[in-house]
């Protein structure tokens, strides 16, 4: 793999974001333990092709599904702000950046903390504000994983929350697609233990990704079983209906994460990896401009890149590890402006 040199304009931003494996639960609103009568496929929760449906929902779709949940009608997250960021507009931004259904966004906020029930905010900050236990560790002062006083504050907010619980699915669909399996093993076909002592065989990289996230089958109240009645419960609601066949928009393109070149839909790519680039970056060699619109052909000091371009003024306009930086063009016409792209932190 390529790794490319540095910037000439470096960000400085940084936040943290931390596997929940260990994070608390907090208490589940009555609605989610009730199965409904809704079927329960351990071996397959979400269909791959729903899964990675990132254009499912647009902003003011997740705009009236908050206001009119299914639950006790406006959830709070109606109104909710992080970091000058909507709820419903860091859903989108999220799922867009990291190729994630928004639905599956939106039924992770509910399963680990109710919020979509929530009418009110929740009277402990910090089940919002570290909802995922992203740029969170433990001490022995500490209260729990959600304790905000072992939080790091750069990371509070349910956009940086919900970019670093996507960026942790994006990671375990990637390895699949290279390896075969996640880091912890989880793939198709690859019979393994949950945690609660359920063997399970995956029957696709979706599942495989839910289970290397919380390796828990669950009786209703947690796990999978409670996150795919939830999945269904919304989809329902939404009157959703999953794509056919494989992974929906599986190729990554220019600013998407990767783990090989070939995962990326663009002519000549590179995956550009290593300790710089967490997730990997797709990109490519460019002189003065680049094919996709979106996209801004940066200075290097190896040459000319294709970024991927952000808007300064939201967070979440960048996936996890990478922040919205004002740069140079490469090979472009004098007088060319700078532009705004993400760039590795």
């Amino acid at each position: 793999m390529l790794r490319l040199g540095k910037l000439v304009v470096v960000a400085a931003f940084a936040s943290a974001c931390n596997n929940s494996a260990n994070a608390t639960t907090p208490s589940i609103p009555i609605q989610d333990v009730d199965d409904g009568g809704y079927p329960f496929n351990k071996d397959e929760i979400v269909p791959s092709a729903a899964f990675t449906d990132f254009t499912a929902l647009a902003a003011t779709d997740v705009q009236s599904f908050v206001e009119h949940s299914p639950y006790t009608g406006e959830s709070f997250l109606g109104t909710y702000q992080s970091n000058g960021v909507t709820f419903a507009a860091a859903v989108v931004n999220v799922a867009q950046t990291y190729r994630i259904n928004p639905i599956v966004l939106l039924v992770a906020v509910e399963a680990k903390a109710g919020l979509v029930a929530a009418t009110t905010y929740p009277p402990v900050p910090s089940t919002v504000d570290y909802l995922f236990g992203c740029g969170c560790s433990l001490s022995p002062n500490a209260s729990g994983p959600g304790d905000a006083s072992v939080c790091d504050p750069s990371a509070a907010g349910l956009d940086v929350q919900l970019a670093c619980y996507a960026n942790a699915l994006r990671t375990s669909l990637d390895q699949v697609a290279v390896s075969g399996t996640t880091q912890g093993g989880w793939g198709p076909g690859t019979t393994a233990t949950t945690l609660d002592g359920i063997a399970v065989k995956p029957k696709d990289d979706s599942t495989a990704a839910l289970y290397q996230y919380d390796p828990v089958v669950g009786t209703g109240r947690s796990g999978n079983s409670l996150f795919s009645t939830i999945w269904l419960e919304f989809t329902q609601t939404l009157s959703y209906e999953s794509p056919q066949g494989g992974a929906a928009g599986a190729l990554a393109e220019v600013g998407d994460s990767c783990l090989v070149s070939s995962e990326c839909a663009i002519s000549n790519a590179i995956c550009a990896t290593g300790s710089g680039y967490p997730g990997g970056m797709c990109t490519s060699h460019c002189t003065g401009s680049c094919p996709a619109s979106d996209a801004f052909c940066a200075a290097f000091t190896s040459g000319g890149y294709c970024l991927a371009l952000c808007n300064p003024t939201v967070p979440a306009s960048c996936r996890s590890g990478y922040s919205c930086t004002l740069v140079q063009p490469s090979g472009a016409p004098s007088g060319t402006p700078p532009s705004n792209v993400c760039t590795p932190q």
